[in-house]
């Protein structure tokens, strides 16, 4: 065999590997509660293998691009570029261990309804929390400074949710964004963080100290009059409990996507367009 297919079949095994136990153990963490999950345990067992269909298929498509977006990040485009113009801006924040090619195919979807003006903020996983919400806050500041009549739209990836949550409670910019949408976000965290090799990760156990700084200073902030979507999959695999993806802050609104993995969110048309169609309701208003 050549060093390619060597590559190859190692990465397809770790993949494989990956779904298996992320399955495995949502299954462990609800089956004694699938009735409060689903309408029938017939219905969680297709929901979880079509789960498990989606991820494998999600991590083969991230694995395929993710060198790319590490190689645009780390050489050509070191900091993450603005939104084009104030009309309709979006800003996208990927999740743990991600990068901006998190968002290729959410950017050809969005090209398809009219949503043009889109500009993906990126990290590294390496940074803690507190330093890559740092880094948010400037890039948020720089929009500002640069359109500051726009009224942008943020859409979040898992951790990137929980990056806009804690910058909506700690900003003074906040009450000029026409929305949020969130998408398969720990709000509550996860148990597989547990898991996690990096510190970033390990600040989302569940209900860590890290969960309740971003709670207590959304508390000192007080409601904030603007429209947040939590959209969430039954059968999300990296979130742990499932209350966790589904529990946002109080006067969100909570929306259950089909049965798809946690990466999947990010690889499936149909949710891509729901995601894009909340958009451009909340710019319309």
């Amino acid at each position: 065999m050549t060093l390619l297919s060597v590559f190859l079949l190692v990465v397809v095994l770790i993949c494989i590997f990956i779904a298996l136990t992320s399955y495995f153990l949502y299954w462990y963490e609800h089956e004694p509660r699938l009735d409060s999950l689903f309408s029938s345990r017939k219905e969680a067992l297709h929901a979880v293998w079509l789960g498990f269909l989606t991820a494998l298929k999600a991590l083969f498509f991230t694995v395929s691009i993710f060198l790319y977006g590490t190689v645009s990040q780390c050489c050509w485009r070191k900091r993450p570029k603005q939104p084009t113009s104030a009309d309709s801006p979006i800003i996208m924040i990927h999740g743990l261990f991600h990068n901006s090619s998190a968002w290729v195919l959410y950017r050809h979807w969005f090209k398809m309804i009219g949503l043009t003006n889109c500009a993906a903020f990126y990290y590294s996983s390496g940074d803690n929390f507190d330093e890559v919400s740092r880094k948010l806050n400037a890039y948020m500041e720089e929009f500002f400074q640069k359109y500051p009549e726009a009224s942008p739209i943020l859409i979040g990836h898992s951790l990137g949710g929980l990056l806009i949550r804690n910058w909506l409670a700690n900003s003074h910019h906040a009450n000029k964004v026409a929305g949020v949408i969130t998408l398969g976000t720990p709000m509550l965290g996860s148990k597989l963080a547990t898991f996690s090799v990096r510190p970033l990760g390990q600040q989302l156990k569940f209900k860590s100290k890290l969960i309740q700084q971003i709670e207590k200073s959304e508390q000192e902030r007080g409601a904030i009059n603007l429209p947040c979507f939590a959209m969430y999959s039954p059968v999300d695999n990296m979130v742990l409990p499932q209350e966790s993806v589904s529990t946002p802050p109080e006067g969100w609104n909570v929306i259950r996507t089909k049965p798809v993995s946690h990466i999947a969110m990010l690889s499936d048309k149909s949710i891509a367009l729901q995601v894009g169609e909340t958009a451009k309701q909340l710019f319309a208003k």
